[in-house]
């Protein structure tokens, strides 16, 4: 049987438009198989996990997400005595003046965690938040005290104060996993930076 010329244009068309189907379909399953054994950022589709993506904010944002109120001082048993005096300035709302106070019963008594607590919230309060960040972390980072969710939770707000809300989340969630007396105030917060 011959084949008519008006029919060779046709049965060309039909046999490229397969063969482009054929291609399409062999690409669509390469990244379909690729996509299970790699799976990640660029290897699927969809946007960039909020984990992953660098975090934006306006610079007000920051500001309210990181306001907070002094925490409230409870009277300490067996403290040294300067510490009293000094966290009558602290509740007299005077940062500066209950930082300086407070810095002096730390360099004392390195291992009255109380003060160097108390010194981190007076510092961030006073405008000193590097120094504040990192009297909170050497809290964090020296294990187990009745403090320490409390300076995980004002850490995370120092941090977001600096625009580091990486740190900050990694903060709450370490909150929210331990369960803590803040992890509900954590777990809120970190919903709104994640909102934000």
């Amino acid at each position: 049987m011959k084949i008519k010329p008006e029919n060779r244009f046709w049965i060309a068309i039909y046999g490229f438009a397969a063969f482009i189907l054929l291609v399409a379909v062999g690409v669509f399953g390469w990244l379909a198989w690729t996509s299970k054994e790699e799976p990640g950022v660029g290897h699927v589709a969809g946007p960039v996990p909020a984990s992953l993506a660098t975090i934006s904010l306006p610079d007000e944002e920051y500001s309210l997400l990181a306001e907070f109120k002094a925490p409230g001082y409870v009277p300490q048993r067996r403290a040294p005595p300067a510490f009293p005096s000094a966290m009558k300035l602290y509740e007299k709302e005077n940062y500066a003046a209950a930082a300086s106070a407070l810095r002096a019963v730390a360099a004392a008594q390195p291992d009255f965690v109380p003060a160097r607590f108390y010194l981190g919230i007076s510092r961030l309060l006073a405008g000193d938040r590097i120094a504040g960040i990192e009297e909170l972390r050497a809290i964090t980072e020296s294990g187990a005290s009745p403090y320490l969710d409390r300076a995980r939770f004002y850490l995370a707000k120092g941090l977001i104060a600096e625009h580091d809300l990486k740190r900050a989340e990694q903060q709450l969630q370490s909150l929210i996993d331990e369960h803590g007396g803040l992890a509900a105030q954590a777990a809120a917060l970190l919903a709104r930076i994640r909102q934000s």
